[in-house]
């Protein structure tokens, strides 16, 4: 089919709107991300520190004044905030509870007994720091802080704290964990799997919309765009696996995963296309934040 004249119009317009977006999300970053580093040092200082080297394995955990990955989590939080009206300024500590819940989840998947994983971020895992039952101390301290933090928002503290239950437990990230290490493939549970990814970008987007005093059907279109959003991040991801695993010699890639994945984003930003009541600019936000988390090609974003 030719490309007409204004289909090539449309195509400059929505690449000049990405591209405005890109550099937005981008500036909001080097503004908020030094904040939430200075809240996450305070938020896990002293936290161990009568136990030995308990502490610095839960300040290095963390990342704190470095090495603390994208934390793409709690930057959605602080641009659904700003999606809703509200400061997000104001959602410091629940954006703070948000990377600290992640990074629970990471001290616990790197554990023998789960992933076995020896390295985080290019330092020693969390277990060969302080061995595997001080890792899953480690866990659990920091769990109990990001229910404190959630605790102490300003807004909607204890919904914030119900709902961030939820998301770890059972019918959460924990449900999900359990299924992929029993292998549960199929009907409810594949359901239940996905949620050892969804849910935590799913509550990092609603509980900036809390903060911000947002109304149900907000929250509930955002939290749909955040859990679209970690399908297809984790699509992605595996994508890259596949490739990685290929360029080994070790197996053959699959395209399904990338195409599964882009539709998927696709679809996230339609729902928050139709979200009523957002403010443009947060709006925007999420949508350029959305397509610098989940790693797909330059072409398959433009597709």
């Amino acid at each position: 089919m030719p490309v007409t004249e204004m289909d090539a119009d449309l195509r400059l317009i929505e690449a000049l709107r990405r591209r405005r977006g890109a550099d937005r999300a981008a500036a909001f970053s080097s503004r908020y991300l030094p904040l939430l580093d200075d809240e996450l040092r305070r938020a896990v200082g002293g936290l161990g520190a009568e136990l030995g080297g308990v502490e610095g394995a839960v300040s290095r955990a963390v990342g704190v004044g470095g090495s603390g990955g994208r934390r793409w989590r709690p930057l959605l939080t602080f641009a659904a905030a700003r999606a809703c009206g509200g400061d997000p300024a104001e959602a410091m500590g629940v954006a703070a509870a948000v990377e600290v819940t992640h990074t629970a989840s990471l001290v616990l998947d790197d554990l023998p007994c789960m992933d076995d994983d020896e390295t985080r971020r290019g330092l020693p895992a969390t277990h060969r720091l302080v061995g595997p039952a001080g890792a899953i101390l480690v866990a659990i301290g920091l769990l109990g802080r990001a229910g404190e933090l959630l605790a102490a928002s300003p807004r909607e503290g204890a919904e914030l704290c119900a709902e961030w239950g939820r998301c770890f437990g059972l019918r959460g990230m924990a449900g999900g964990q359990a299924a992929d290490l029993a292998g549960w493939r199929t009907g409810a549970t594949r359901r239940l799997l996905r949620e050892k990814t969804t849910a935590l970008s799913s509550f990092a987007v609603t509980a900036g919309a809390r903060a911000a005093g947002a109304d149900a059907g907000s929250r509930e279109a955002l939290a749909a765009f955040g859990r679209a959003l970690g399908w297809a991040y984790q699509l992605a991801d595996d994508a890259q696996d596949e490739e990685q695993d290929a360029a080994a010699g070790r197996r053959c890639p699959s395209r399904a995963p990338r195409r599964h994945a882009a539709r998927l984003l696709r679809l996230a930003e339609e729902r928050l296309a139709r979200t009523s009541g957002l403010v443009p600019e947060g709006a925007e936000l999420l949508s350029a934040f959305a397509r610098s988390i989940v790693p797909l090609p330059a072409a398959e974003h433009a597709a």
